[in-house]
């Protein structure tokens, strides 16, 4: 036997032993599949049949499951459309709600500038009220002093109805006193001169009656209290405090019950006004 045969009858016996091990192995991991299938509880057929029930069983519950999701999905649409319904009406409550709110803003815009407009009228009718209280005030005291201008007028008033009264009677007596002179002088073939008897009048007492210009003053008494042109008075203004010497006027006109004059230059400490005194001589008290 040469070389090449003998290695091919190793390669022989070794192949044998390896096909040998594997037949062994193969045997031991070899399984009674029938019995592996039918044996109870744990055969294939009794778990394939466990796997179908329970298969079934989740089939089952997958269609309640679908159901439920149907309905939950049904209700669920239905809530949604409620929601949606409820979502619009809340839009059309919020717009409107809006709309009112504007409107209130307005509301309150306007009553804020009225409440103002109303609050500056107010200042200013106080502000009127006040000047009327002050005016009301100055009138009840000009009432005041009207009323004891009006006593002190009537005062003097009585005493120039009493002096008028006396003059008067003065005036009878020297009327009879100048018709008797005038028959002395008739009798004597004599001519009057009053022109020599104007410079100063008789006692006489009156009041300025009005002040028509600068230069001309009208008083109350005239041509039957002996007044003639040319006369001259002297004008004092009676106070609390004695009589103000006012000026000298001069008789330019005569008239039954009153006179027009006119200030004497020189004389004048103070202007004429109406209610001032005129007398041929001053009283000082």
């Amino acid at each position: 036997m040469n070389l090449v045969g003998k290695i091919l009858t190793v390669l022989i016996f070794v192949m044998s032993l390896v096909f040998m091990s594997f037949a062994v192995a193969v045997y031991a991991t070899h399984k009674n599949w029938k019995e592996v299938v039918t044996k109870p509880d744990t055969g294939l057929s009794d778990q394939l049949k466990k796997i179908k029930s329970r298969n079934q069983e989740l089939k089952d519950q997958q269609t309640s499951l679908e159901r439920e999701m149907a309905a939950e999905r049904s209700a669920g649409e239905q809530r949604l459309a409620q929601l949606q319904s409820q979502y619009n009406l809340s839009a059309q409550q919020l717009k409107q709600a809006q709309l009112q709110e504007a409107d209130l803003k307005k509301d309150v815009r306007d009553a804020v500038a009225a409440m103002n407009a109303t609050e500056t009228r107010l200042l200013a009718l106080d502000g009127e009220l006040k000047a009327i209280r002050a005016k009301l005030a100055q009138a009840e005291q000009d009432k005041d002093t009207s009323v004891n201008e009006v006593i002190r007028l009537t005062d003097d008033l009585h005493q120039v109805v009493n002096e008028l009264a006396r003059l008067r009677d003065r005036q009878v007596a020297l009327a009879g006193e100048l018709a008797n002179a005038k028959e002395v002088l008739q009798k004597f073939s004599l001519k009057p001169e009053p022109e020599l008897y104007r410079g100063q009048p008789d006692i006489v007492d009156g009041l300025v009656l009005a002040v028509p210009g600068r230069d001309l003053v009208e008083i109350s008494i005239g041509a039957d209290d002996g007044l003639l042109a040319g006369h001259k008075l002297e004008v004092y203004r009676a106070g609390g405090a004695g009589n103000t010497y006012v000026g000298r006027i001069e008789v330019v006109e005569t008239h039954p019950d009153r006179a027009v004059c006119r200030p004497v230059a020189g004389y004048q400490q103070s202007p004429i006004q109406r209610g001032d005194r005129v007398a041929s001589r001053i009283n000082r008290q």
